[in-house]
């Protein structure tokens, strides 16, 4: 996620706009938001305004005001906004310097608004700023006007921002919903064409959870999440832990009996961290053989890896470190393998892959390097 992902620049654009903004404040007002014009609510220091993209038409409405969040050495004095977004729907932010610079797609994370829990997407925006799309999101919207406090949660990303006084006035919360009907934006949904589709929130994983292995695999592996077309999931261990965070994406050629069948998986295990395996049916292979191959990400050649038959059809990429793999990969790119015992294999790995796989394993605390690899 590098290459930041078209929702994630649009909400960006139009938050750092805001902030910088120096337009003299306007008392707010009865009649309905107008683009580009900011209004200001002197409760709880809050400040709106619909924010244009450069076509002009308004992609977002925002309200930002100053507070203070916790942080690992105390309190952070942060820019907390509540947005409503055409690439984002209905999400509350988080910015300051204090915010972890990886980039995380964290489909675990939690809104917590008075005493109602929602799980949330959270992801990164712009380096220094995170970003909660909570589930249901009408209800959290409706959910908002009776919280005092909300509390903003991810552990894939590191992040607790401890209670967030919010204080927002009814006008302001009135002045958001209006400016979403207004400019037609839709709070549980993103409506920008560019931008792909958010993952679904959901519940944090039990820690343990014990159940039967299946014809498709380890427990865990039929309990799918689609991030950006690809299958992702948490697999556990006979004792219920988790311990693979799992995302593949699979290619066919045909839908005729025996077409060939191409696929691209890759796992953070606690044994192994991140580690590639490439699938091509045409493949017959010695089980455990070596195999000579060279790989590349854009034009851009890998060289620190090792590769070997992981059964006759697939082929395991094990890098000297993954922490470099996983910085090629997360540039949203086009991988190339080649190898004298395959045909060429080109696929992509969207922006967003990595970050939820570092999401993933941060939360279960499995590295992506483990110690001595």
């Amino acid at each position: 996620m590098t290459a930041t992902p078209a929702r994630l620049r649009c909400l960006a654009l139009g938050f750092a706009c805001l902030i910088a903004t120096s337009a003299p404040a306007l008392a707010a007002p009865e009649a309905k938001p107008v683009a580009g014009q900011q209004v200001r609510f002197p409760q709880g220091i809050w400040a709106g305004v619909p924010q244009a993209g450069p076509d002009g038409k308004v992609r977002q409405c925002v309200l930002v005001a100053p507070r203070p969040r916790a942080g690992k050495d105390g309190p952070v004095n942060t820019r907390f906004a509540i947005n409503i977004s055409r690439g984002s729907g209905f999400v509350f932010v988080i910015h300051d310097d204090s915010i972890p610079s990886e980039q995380v797609l964290d489909d675990q994370a939690e809104v917590i608004l008075g005493e109602r829990n929602f799980p949330a997407v959270g992801f990164q925006v712009a380096g220094t700023a995170f970003t909660f799309h909570p589930g249901e999101a009408a209800t959290a919207l409706e959910a908002l006007g009776k919280a005092r406090q909300v509390r903003l949660r991810s552990d894939g990303a590191g992040l607790d921002s401890g209670p967030i006084d919010i204080n927002l006035p009814q006008e302001a919360l009135n002045w958001l919903k209006a400016c979403g009907k207004t400019f037609d934006i839709a709070i549980d949904k993103v409506t920008d064409p560019d931008a792909p589709p958010m993952p679904a929130p959901r519940p944090r994983s039990s820690k343990i959870q014990v159940s039967a292995p299946t014809k498709a695999g380890p427990p865990g592996i039929e309990d799918k999440q689609k991030i950006d077309g690809w299958d992702a999931s948490e697999l556990r261990n006979n004792e219920g832990q988790i311990i693979v965070c799992f995302i593949r994406r699979h290619y066919y050629t045909g839908s005729e009996p025996g077409s060939r069948h191409l696929a691209t998986f890759l796992m953070v295990s606690r044994r192994k961290g991140l580690t590639m395996m490439l699938k091509d049916s045409n493949l017959h292979l010695p089980e455990n053989a070596p195999v000579q191959a060279t790989l590349k990400f854009g034009e851009t050649p890998f060289t620190a890896f090792t590769a070997q038959a992981q059964g006759s059809d697939e082929i395991g990429i094990f890098p000297e470190h993954g922490l470099v793999l996983a910085k090629a990969l997360e540039n949203g790119t086009r991988a190339l393998m080649k190898s004298p015992v395959a045909d060429n294999f080109e696929f992509p790995v969207q922006a967003s892959v990595i970050p939820w796989m570092r999401a993933c394993a941060r939360r279960n605390g499995i590295a992506i390097e483990p110690i001595g690899q």
